[in-house]
């Protein structure tokens, strides 16, 4: 398939007819470091489709972090619940406080490593449950005790070229305007081209989606769909 890049996947999203959304929420730790970097393709990819979006994480109080915030500011992207902070990134705490600070939450995009992963998946799952958003995360393994509804995309290695921030994307821009978790991965599958393959009988607590990094196809796990 071809490779998806940044302003061919702006474009495309940007040409959908989502009608009104209500807002898509991009949750990391710093800012700087590597799932940063794929959490801000993410986070700028929704805005091209049309999603209001904020960032949740920390970027150094140095210069380094001011290059961050003002790259955030120029993509569009909402930044009000992002810290300054020399510490590593955010804890749990630090993410339930820019959860309930945030109005109008609809998705809750969890880009975040493994080490990282746990703490923050639960803190988004609670948030989850009382607000009525869905729930993605991406990460590089899956996280223990999501809710049924989950999607969870296994991020590569690396995403030079924005193909794996391009499915997250769509995906969470389809669940904003109201699709089902099965109905959005359905039509993003579709409308990116990604390759299936045969699922196995295995099954899992939670729905899982496998993202190999590009140029090679998106392919989805030997896991269950999607929870409608």
């Amino acid at each position: 398939m071809d490779r998806i890049g940044p302003v061919g996947l702006a474009t495309l999203l940007a040409r959908r007819p989502w009608g009104r959304l209500r807002g898509v929420i991009v949750v990391v730790g710093r800012l700087d470091r590597h799932a940063g970097v794929a959490a801000r393709a993410v986070a700028a990819a929704t805005v091209a489709g049309g999603a209001r979006t904020e960032l949740v994480g920390a970027v150094p109080a140095d210069a380094g972090g001011d290059v961050v915030l003002a790259e955030i500011a120029a993509a569009g992207i909402g930044h009000a619940a992002v810290l300054r902070s020399p510490s590593a990134g955010i804890d749990r705490n630090d993410l339930d406080l820019a959860l309930r600070y945030l109005p109008d939450i609809r998705v809750i995009v969890l880009v975040v490593s493994a080490e990282d992963a746990d703490g923050l998946v639960a803190t988004a799952t609670d948030a989850a449950a009382w607000s009525g958003a869905r729930l993605i995360v991406a990460a590089g393994a899956s996280p223990e005790s999501l809710p049924a509804d989950a999607v969870v995309l296994e991020a590569p290695a690396s995403d030079p070229d924005g193909a794996f921030a391009g499915v997250v994307a769509d995906l969470a821009v389809r669940l904003d305007a109201g699709a089902a978790p099965i109905t959005a991965w359905e039509a993003t599958r579709s409308a990116l081209a990604l390759e299936p393959v045969a699922e196995s009988a295995a099954t899992a607590t939670a729905p899982a989606v496998r993202a190999e990094a590009s140029p090679g196809p998106v392919r989805r796990s030997g896991r269950r769909s999607p929870a409608g």
